[in-house]
């Protein structure tokens, strides 16, 4: 999933490639100090090569994802029948937005 998240930030559905400087100002709400420098900490296997606001973005989209797939597990979308794979479209694509939305754009030069 890291790689999947990775590679959307840097050349998603948006054709955006984000910088570190564009991620590490996400506007995401405020991190406690102890939060930000554990995930400063993370080894590399844990997106420590991401800033902190790019991480707690990973795992909000992850979390979306992986809501969709429990729901799908455990039989909670059967009532779509052959609808599951295009209802479940709109959701992703809604997280790819939310997930892009609190990146700033690069700046005016």
């Amino acid at each position: 999933m890291g790689a999947v998240f990775q590679r959307e930030l840097s050349c998603g559905f948006t054709a955006a490639q984000h910088t570190a400087a564009q991620l590490t100002a996400a506007d995401i709400p405020p991190l406690s100090p102890s939060l930000r420098e554990h995930l400063e900490r993370l080894p590399a296997n844990a997106q420590a090569d991401l800033p902190p606001p790019a991480v707690c973005l990973f795992i909000s989209a992850w979390g979306h994802v992986h809501g969709l797939v429990v729901l799908e597990v455990f039989g909670r979308t059967s009532f779509l029948g052959g609808h599951q794979a295009e209802i479940f479209d709109a959701p992703v694509r809604t997280m790819l937005e939310d997930m892009h939305g609190p990146i700033p754009g690069p700046a005016a030069g």
